[in-house]
């Protein structure tokens, strides 16, 4: 079974494993709404079904909902590894030291 990464969020809620706040999106605007919401700092995240996404720039940070929007355009204009990207998954940005 192939899932996105939101997806499989909603899953993980369903059966109360806690998980990032977000939604998933279309268009720049949409992003740029979701990131008001969640309080500006995001994580924008190309959904496509392929490894390989943040090497590739299908996954950046945006401090501001105009700077997501703006990092939602360039990124539904993209192709990762063959696919085009026509969704993007907007969570808010967590705290971490390290990855």
């Amino acid at each position: 079974m192939k899932l996105h990464e939101y997806q499989s969020k909603q899953i993980f809620a369903r059966y109360g494993i806690p998980i990032p706040k977000g939604r998933v999106a279309a268009t720049p605007d949409e992003v740029k709404q979701i990131a008001r919401e969640l309080g500006g700092r995001v994580v924008i995240k190309s959904q496509v079904l392929v490894g390989g996404r943040g090497k590739a720039g299908g996954i950046r940070l945006a401090k501001t909902p105009d700077e997501a929007a703006e990092t939602a355009r360039q990124i539904l204009t993209m192709e990762i590894k063959g696919l085009p990207v026509r969704k993007v998954l907007v969570d808010e940005a967590a705290s971490i030291a390290a990855e």
